[in-house]
């Protein structure tokens, strides 16, 4: 009996605490960058409770992030602060390109919100600038081919074994970081994303180094599926996208599924086909754009290669490479297969060559003006396979 006492004696004790500490806000997730442009990129990290957030930024001079004020950045929808969500992701616009930029994010906890605008704010919190450099990352140039970047797809949520995968690299040598589809096997909760793959991008970098991200054929599946944009949004709201790295562009393309529509699998929520029309009306005036004429190497991102006999590769055959035969992109970037595959420009008949990276490398790419050159990478840090692409 006095052990069952003092069993609820220390309950009573921790609870209240345990309860209290629940109560305070914390940054549990992030930041990291994506939608980089020369002028812009959008910060996005998580909280354990509603807050307003912002994002305070200023220039990479070498001085102590106090030295002085710096003008913040806050989430608007519509003219109005956000203040009611975990999830944030603050646009900054108006940077100068090629310039390298510190930031810090903060968080205010969201105390009351009784009724109309009647809000209380309580605790902030913020990343680190005492014990490490504020978060540093630099805008794409404006000019120049030279771009080098890394590739990943296909990795299931295999966290640990993409930290092993990626060890020997420091993400900040790079442009970014290349998610070309599947990172996770199907989009169940916020967790799953998390741990599924964003978490370790983060450990790796990608607070400093921007993911550019293309969707898969396994992202559209599960029951939060629908939700994913929120953590890697863009300007566009889509997930297909032209983006200009220095004269390099770069096309990131959103394959749908793999099978009919109407499969089984899908329950009957399946749309892709008019939803690849759609895309596919979009990629021809992309690629009529001045962005995309003008640039000396156009690199494509597409999970799903379209080269086999399944109704998605088929479709994407169909309506995707005659504008790209047409527009003259330089090399196209692929996954799916989870094994490493090329498809010379002359095997396929398409005009460009198809390099297919499996789930088991990553894929350094390195763009001159006179060449691309990728490199498959080992968990063991050997090149697997290599190839040189001329820029016509």
């Amino acid at each position: 009996m006095k052990k069952i006492l003092l069993a609820i004696a220390a309950l009573t004790v921790f609870l209240p605490a345990a309860a209290a500490d629940d109560q305070r806000l914390r940054i549990t997730h992030g930041p990291w960058l994506c939608d980089m442009t020369s002028d812009g990129v959008t910060v996005v990290w998580a909280t354990n409770l509603p807050a307003m957030s912002w994002v305070e930024t200023g220039p990479d001079d070498g001085r102590s992030f106090y030295a002085e004020e710096h003008p913040r950045w806050y989430e608007t929808v519509d003219g109005r602060r956000v203040a009611n969500k975990t999830l944030h992701a603050v646009r900054l616009e108006g940077l100068e390109p090629g310039t390298k930029y510190r930031y810090r994010i903060f968080s205010q906890k969201l105390e009351t919100w009784v009724n109309y605008d009647h809000a209380t704010f309580g605790e902030i919190v913020s990343s680190d600038v005492y014990t490490r450099p504020a978060y540093l990352f630099e805008t794409y140039p404006a000019g120049g081919a030279d771009c080098s970047f890394v590739v990943l797809n296909d990795i299931h949520a295999r966290t640990d074994f993409v930290k092993r995968l990626c060890s020997g690299i420091d993400l900040h040598d790079f442009a970014f970081l290349a998610c070309n589809g599947d990172m996770v096997s199907s989009v169940e909760n916020e967790r799953q994303l998390f741990e599924g793959f964003i978490d370790a991008a983060v450990e790796l970098g990608a607070s400093e180094t921007p993911i550019l991200y293309t969707r898969g054929n396994h992202e559209p599946r599960g029951l939060y599926a629908d939700r994913l944009r929120d953590y890697f949004p863009m300007r566009s709201g889509r997930f297909y996208n032209l983006y200009r790295y220095g004269d390099v562009c770069l096309l990131t393309l959103d394959c749908g599924e793999d099978k009919c529509d109407n499969d089984v699998e899908y329950r009957g929520m399946a749309d892709f086909d008019a939803y690849r029309e759609r895309q596919c009306a979009w990629l021809r005036e992309a690629v009529r754009s001045e962005a995309f004429r003008s640039a000396k190497a156009r690199i494509v991102f597409l999970h799903i290669p379209p080269v086999e006999d399944w109704h998605g590769n088929n479709h994407l055959k169909e309506l995707f490479v005659p504008v790209l035969r047409e527009a003259g992109i330089d090399l196209m970037l692929s996954g799916h297969t989870h094994t490493y595959e090329f498809y010379p420009a002359e095997s396929t008949g398409y005009g460009f060559p198809i390099v297919v990276n499996s789930n088991d490398t990553y894929a350094r790419c390195d763009v001159s003006d006179r060449e691309i050159r990728i490199r498959m990478v080992d968990v063991e840090g050997r090149t697997t396979q290599e190839h040189r692409f001329p820029l016509k």
